[in-house]
């Protein structure tokens, strides 16, 4: 089988095979992309929930497994990194939660909207993988305050919800919910 090389070199410009062989180096360079976000993954479900009754913090309740780039990793259960961030009362938001190949947590928030369905998710980072995320929609008489607010809190009512994630969500570019 010939090289990309040898194949362009038989067209009948140079012109055609400079534009042949940048053809191949992208799809290379996505295919790569595309092999090493596949790499990046959450294996088993980390059983978010609330720290305790009366916590803002999230935890998983369950070891994870993942990989980075490949690379198998575990992570006893813990804390997840605290929420930062307010989440205006009668508006959704999304807390997503990272891990990277050192077992470093992280957090990021979302854009908030006036429904679920148009939340804007935080850019996915490269090389950690996503443990899954918190809904949060106050429908008290307050707004949540990440961090501050218990996510339990009767005042504000934060209906949160947990959502785990597993699998690899590295392939997209944003992450929108539908209902």
């Amino acid at each position: 089988m010939p090289s990309i090389t040898q194949t362009c070199n038989g067209l009948a410009t140079k012109r055609d095979a400079r534009h042949v062989k940048a053809l191949f180096d992208a799809a290379l360079t996505d295919m790569t992309a595309i092999i090493t976000a596949l790499g990046t993954a959450l294996i088993n479900s980390g059983a978010l929930a609330i720290k305790t009754g009366g916590s803002a913090l999230v935890k998983t309740a369950a070891t994870i497994y993942y990989k980075i780039a490949g690379v198998v990793y575990s992570k006893a259960a813990a804390d997840m990194a605290a929420l930062s961030g307010t989440v205006t009362n009668a508006k959704f938001n999304v807390y997503v939660f990272y891990v990277d190949a050192a077992g470093t947590l992280t957090s990021a928030m979302g854009t908030e909207a006036a429904t679920l369905v148009a939340v804007v998710f935080p850019t996915l980072p490269a090389n950690k993988a996503t443990i899954g995320y918190v809904i949060i929609n106050p429908t008290g008489t307050g707004s949540f305050v990440g961090g501050t607010t218990a996510l339990d809190d009767g005042t504000v009512v934060p209906n949160a919800v947990y959502v785990n994630t597993v699998g690899s969500l590295n392939l997209l570019p944003t992450l929108t919910l539908t209902a």
